[in-house]
């Protein structure tokens, strides 16, 4: 019977350090794999990807809506100084979206179209980075993480027209003028 016993506890023991362990360590080694992904597109941190319309055969992350366009960012406050500047104008008449992920994949801000209108200009900071820039800011608890446009297809006699005017978006390390 105690044999039994120390089985049972131990099994709950390792189970409880595997759960532990999962819940606080996937999610960031997830997050850094596709931080990866990104910064090998985009030839380093602090610059957009566009990417192509999503298709079984082509995507980045799993189940992506093929009537989006993705357009992403991985954002490092360390080679951007402490600020990462995020700003979009003249984006497309149709429904877009710009969110804020940390590492550890906490979404940490969120702007679309219908607050926005067509453009947004915000800065990622770091902690205790000092103000005075006059734009939005939104604090990250991590130095790096990714910034993720969505751009709605909404009909696909206009993907040129989409395509053309999410480019006009841009993740850049902030120099104050």
């Amino acid at each position: 019977m105690k044999n039994w016993l120390g089985w049972i506890a131990a099994t709950l023991a390792v189970a409880v350090v595997v759960h532990v362990a999962s819940v606080m360590f996937l999610p960031r080694a997830i997050m850094l794999r596709t931080m990866g992904g990104i910064v090998r597109g985009a030839h380093g941190a602090n610059h957009m990807v566009f990417g192509a319309r999503p298709t079984a055969a082509n995507r980045g992350v799993v189940r992506p809506s093929p009537d989006l366009l993705y357009s992403s960012c991985v954002y490092n406050l360390q080679r951007g100084g402490g600020a990462v500047r995020v700003r979009a104008s003249g984006m497309p008449r149709t429904y877009w979206s710009v969110s804020v992920f940390d590492a550890d994949t906490n979404n940490i801000f969120v702007e679309n179209d219908r607050k926005a209108g067509d453009h947004v200009d915000f800065l990622i900071v770091a902690p205790g980075f000092g103000q005075g820039s006059g734009l939005p800011t939104v604090e990250s608890p991590t130095r790096a993480g990714i910034v993720l446009f969505r751009t709605l297809i909404d009909d696909d006699k206009r993907l040129p027209e989409l395509d053309a005017a999410r480019r006009h978006a841009s993740c850049e390390a902030y120099r104050a003028d």
